[in-house]
Order: structure tokens, then sequence, then C-alpha cells
């Protein structure tokens, strides 16, 4: 285990990151959290479980969590949920729960980093589900850093190892995790995702990785370049004549992406929907109200954007 450690060091030296400071760890119980509770569990780490009682063996994945952690001395907060969600919405609600509890206990223990245990089927999932949405984004795959409801977030496995190979190292070293069941059942699009590569190998699943990797890395100047215009649209409060003097649709679409996602929540963005907001932000008319879907509004007054919340009488 000493030499996974050491790879798991040299990512937080490569980003610059302090390991000796206050740490949460989101942890579910499963292979990827439990491995990477196990090599940090000698640092200063608080952890935090999520219990949404939606399985009839939810309650090992907890028991497993807290007995580790009473073994280890490590503070350990869990939050139980038993909300009837729907299947459709369970995902988008039990993210926005679990990040929520993250920031409480992030609060209450003055931690200055939150660890989340993804790894690269984590990745090549959620940069397959983005390439078959037809759109582009900024960045696909998942971000191994960012910030989140005053959270510092960081993923140091993301670009180390595959499940497979983190459940055999949980294996070798005698570690206990749980099995999430609905994991394999087709029910999510990325549930259907994650069976479809289980039937490739990984050296084949090592492309596809690599390939995503290499169109992110063409993609960070133009994404710094949207990201500058982003900022300073802000400060000129979304005024729209600044937007205008933009000659690049693909550049429009992209600001009015991140003007979307930055503002609102659970807003589905397609290619056609993001053109058709772009044309409003460049319309000739200086009032008026763009629908996003059925509880959010864009609005415009006096020809700058406002946002649902700010509800502007137009």
């Amino acid at each position: 285990m000493n030499n996974e450690f050491e790879e798991l060091i040299d990512v937080f030296k490569k980003h610059s990151i302090d390991i000796e400071q206050k740490i949460l760890i989101g942890v579910s119980g499963g292979p990827d959290s439990m491995w990477l509770l196990n090599l940090m569990k000698a640092k200063n780490i608080v952890v935090a479980h999520v219990n949404y009682n939606k399985r009839i063996d939810s309650n090992y994945d907890q028991a497993l969590v807290k007995n580790f952690c009473l073994e280890n001395n490590i503070p350990c907060e869990i939050l139980n949920l038993h909300s009837d969600y729907q299947i459709g919405n369970f995902q988008s609600i039990a993210r926005d729960e679990r990040y929520e509890f993250y920031s409480e206990i992030y609060k209450k223990y003055n931690c200055t980093l939150l660890l989340l245990a993804h790894q690269k089927d984590d990745f090549l999932e959620t940069a397959l589900m983005q390439q078959r949405s037809n759109r582009t984004p900024f960045l696909y795959g998942i971000k191994i850093d960012g910030n989140l409801l005053s959270m510092n977030i960081f993923r140091p496995m993301l670009y180390l190892w595959w499940k497979k190979e983190i459940i055999d190292l949980c294996n070798k070293n005698s570690l206990l995790f749980a099995t999430d069941s609905t994991n394999e059942m087709p029910i999510y699009t990325r549930n259907k995702i994650r069976l479809e590569l289980n039937t490739i190998t990984i050296a084949e699943k090592q492309k596809k990785f690599t390939e995503f990797i290499d169109l992110n890395n063409e993609n960070d100047n133009f994404v710094f370049l949207v990201e500058k215009f982003y900022d300073e649209w802000e400060k000129n409060n979304f005024d729209c004549d600044m937007f205008k003097k933009l000659v690049s649709r693909d550049m429009q679409q992209s600001i009015v992406f991140l003007l979307i996602t930055k503002n609102y929540k659970n807003i589905n963005l397609t290619s056609k929907k993001l053109f058709s907001i772009v044309d409003f932000v460049c319309s000739k008319n200086r009032t008026a109200i763009y629908k996003l879907n059925s509880t959010n509004k864009l609005f415009k007054r006096k020809n700058k954007l406002f946002f649902s919340s700010f509800s502007p009488i137009v």
C-alpha cells in the first residue's frame, strides 16, 4: 500500500495542495471511497456519510463506514434521509442533499478541503454522457478540482486508477467495502454506459480516456477566453450590447452555457436551446423574458440580464 500512497501524495504535490490541512472526505462505503479513506486515515480528516435508505442493505454501508472510523479514531458524521425519491430525479436531488450536508460538516470542523473518490471510470462515464448529449462542453469528464458551496474540492484518484484496479487493491489489503447493486441496473443513463464499458478491456477504456484528455487539452485556450469574457461581462452587469460584439457563434453559445449553469440548477441545455438563448440576448428587445423551464426565467431589463432570483418587474 506504500506505493499507492506515494502515488496519491504525488497528485497532491502536482496540484500544490497541502495534505496536512483539515480535510473532509465524502465516504459512501463503496470500494473507491473506502480505498481513499484507508490511504488518508493517518491524516487530519473528518468523514461524512449519507445514507439515503433507498436500498434494503444501505445500513450495512453506514455501519461499515462508522466502524472503520471508530477503529481509526476518525470523526464521522452521518446523514440519514428517508425521502420518497422518484427514479427520474433521484440522482440530481441526492447530489444536492449530499453536497449541502458536506458543506455543513465542512464548516462545523473548519475544514479547508473536501476530498471525493471519483476515479477513471467516473471520468469516462461522464465524458461519454456529455458526448452523446450532442453538445460540446467546456470540459469532458470531471474536473480534478473545483469550488462549490464555499468548499474547495479535490478528486485525487481521478487520473490514477480504474474501478477494477481499486477493487483489486481493496481485496489485496483486506479492506472491506460495500457493493451497491443498483449500479448494475440499467435505470440511469450513467448505469447503461457503465454496463457497456464493462464489456471492454482496460486498454480499450484507456484509449477512450486518453482521447478525451487530448480534447480537453486542445480546448484549454478556448475555455480561458470564454471564462475571461464571462468575468468581464459579469462586471458590466451582463450588458447585452457587450455580448453582441462577440463575432464567434461558438463563443456566444459557450458563454451562454456558462451563464445558465452558474446561475441556475437543473436546466436541460441542448444546442438548440443554447442558440435560442443567444438569440434572446442579441435581440433588439431591451426588455423581455425567456422561459428556461417551468420554474426558471431569464430576464432582460434595460438591455441587461437578470436571473429568476431577482424577479425584476419588466
